[in-house]
């Protein structure tokens, strides 16, 4: 038998879908972890090149992310495929409940990278290991302070102070598309100074998902830049646990 919903139960639903809308980009933290470079899918395999621009020249390396993310945490290795003589260059981060490991993999072997070493460049690139894995809420003392238009783009702006030392001098500033959630512009701060600046430039999309595409990264006082290109992306791939056991870098 069919059953007649009243008008009164649909606006219900419909007050209580908006609100939880409204909830979700209204809560800081929220924001911040889907603000994430590599995207918010279960699971992910993405190939990208990071094309380094330096005063002295620049340097183009193609490489390979996998990224496994749930309720329990997230795991995600990042490698250099190409050039030959650079494929030892990994980065492996494994996060569990209040539990982070992160590990380099260098000509020089492997070494664990420091919990609090959040902004240690990523393969001599403009992009940090913390940009390439995730941002931690836990980690930062999180506010809104606006709204702003970014080439068009309405975005909610959101600052973040390092919980750990509460410098404020080294906060983010961090725009997120009200519309997608994606980050389409940022500013990285050391010492009270724009040190970095993020800038999406296209986006794409993963099974109907916004997605990056192209996005810059620049280093202000070394007048340096890295171009990130994605590639291909496959969202729902079967990851093997290999990949992410340090043992195997």
């Amino acid at each position: 038998m069919n059953r007649r919903v009243s008008p009164a139960t649909v606006s219900i639903l419909l007050l209580i879908l908006v609100s939880a809308a409204v909830s979700a980009q209204d809560d800081p933290a929220t924001l911040l972890r889907n603000a994430a470079l590599l995207g918010r899918f279960s699971t992910l395999e993405l190939h990208f090149t990071l094309e380094i621009t330096e005063r002295r020249g620049s340097k183009e390396r193609d490489l390979v992310a996998y990224v496994e993310q749930n309720t329990d945490g997230n795991r995600a290795l990042v490698q250099v495929v190409a050039p030959a003589f650079l494929s030892n260059l990994k980065f492996l981060s494994v996060t569990s409940g209040d539990n982070r490991d992160q590990w380099m993999s260098t000509s020089r072997g492997v070494r664990r990278v420091a919990a609090g070493n959040r902004n240690e460049r990523l393969f001599d690139s403009d992009f940090t290991v913390e940009d390439l894995s995730h941002y931690d809420p836990a980690d930062y003392d999180l506010s809104i302070i606006g709204t702003e238009s970014v080439n068009g783009t309405e975005c909610t702006v959101l600052q973040a102070v390092p919980a750990d030392n509460g410098s404020f001098g080294d906060r983010k500033v961090l725009y997120i598309s009200t519309d997608n959630g994606l980050l389409y512009a940022a500013e990285f701060y050391a010492d009270g100074e724009i040190e970095r600046r993020f800038e999406l430039i296209d986006t794409m999309m993963i099974d109907g998902t916004p997605f990056p595409h192209i996005a810059r990264m620049s280093t202000i006082a070394d007048d340096t830049n890295t171009l990130l290109t994605v590639t291909e992306a496959n969202a729902g791939v079967d990851i093997p646990d290999r990949y992410f056991n340090r043992g195997n870098l």
